[in-house]
């Protein structure tokens, strides 16, 4: 029997290389692509197994209309990777309200909508004919951590991690799993893109801390952790028979536990202070 997975946002970064390990895995991969030069792109280095999907996330009728080619093709899905999403720094104070919007609709709102449209897939019926399918959504470590600066990607990445618990409760009674997958850096294109952005807050009380950014973004680029290793866990995520609820994926694993569940948030405070004034290696994410 095929198996079938849909995945957001798979021209670059997590989705791209999770779409190459699936593939070759014989999974015939739905991939959502915003450009049509880029659906061409990997239809053509895919040319079977592989559908591109044209749709922004926030164009919710463009995706229904995409979504229609899925229900033809398939009566089942093996899995559903929310993985589409975008990262706007900056402090909450000066975002503007048209930012903060879209970075929640992005990460969060359009992960909901989409879920829900294939959820008929994946077994979220009476009677469904088929195995369930799995829900993997990819979080972040800034679900769990709140890093100054970055709130609104914190925010819409805390929300995230409720959401999956609340889909695993409440699915559970279809056998549908749910799991995040937390990264910390890894390499990939979604902090690169905000390169030469703090210029904006130029004139704000901040600007002594975020003139600093590219060189934190730089800086955490030299130790984060290959893209294969959210691809990889992806696989396992759909194969194993009982995978975890969620899954941190960093360097340095222990201490983040410890910073994020553990030490006083009052030290907690201190430190990322010291850290953001006394030099440029504080992370991002």
């Amino acid at each position: 029997m095929n198996k079938h997975i849909v995945i957001t946002g798979v021209s670059t970064g997590i989705g791209r290389d999770a779409l190459d390990v699936l593939h070759k895995k014989d999974y015939h991969i739905f991939g959502s692509v915003r450009k049509v030069e880029d659906a061409e792109r990997l239809a053509k280095k895919y040319p079977d197994r592989f559908t591109p999907l044209i749709f922004d996330v926030q164009n919710h009728d463009a995706v229904i209309k995409a979504s229609k080619v899925v229900f033809e093709q398939c009566s089942s899905l093996d899995g559903l990777i929310n993985n589409a999403g975008i990262a706007v720094p900056g402090p909450m104070q000066h975002l503007s309200e048209v930012d903060f919007e879209r970075q929640l609709d992005i990460n969060l709102k359009a992960v909901r909508r989409i879920t829900n449209l294939f959820l008929p897939l994946l077994g979220a019926t009476a009677n469904f004919e088929y195995s369930p399918g799995r829900i993997i959504n990819i979080s972040s470590v800034s679900g769990l951590f709140n890093s100054p600066f970055n709130g609104a990607y914190s925010i819409s990445k805390h929300a995230l991690e409720s959401m999956t618990d609340i889909y695993r409760r409440e699915l559970r009674r279809y056998g549908i799993q749910v799991i995040a997958i937390e990264p910390g850096p890894i390499k990939t294109d979604i902090w690169q893109k905000n390169l030469n952005s703090m210029e904006q807050y130029a004139e704000t009380d901040y600007f002594d801390v975020l003139q600093k950014a590219d060189k934190m973004i730089e800086n955490a680029e030299k130790s984060a952790l290959p893209v294969s290793r959210i691809s990889n866990l992806i696989l396992k995520c759909l194969t194993i028979k009982h995978p975890k609820t969620r899954y941190i994926v960093h360097r340095n694993r222990l201490f983040f536990k410890l910073l994020a569940y553990y030490f006083p948030d009052k030290l907690v405070d201190w430190f990322i202070h010291k850290t953001l004034t006394s030099g440029n290696k504080h992370r991002p994410i």
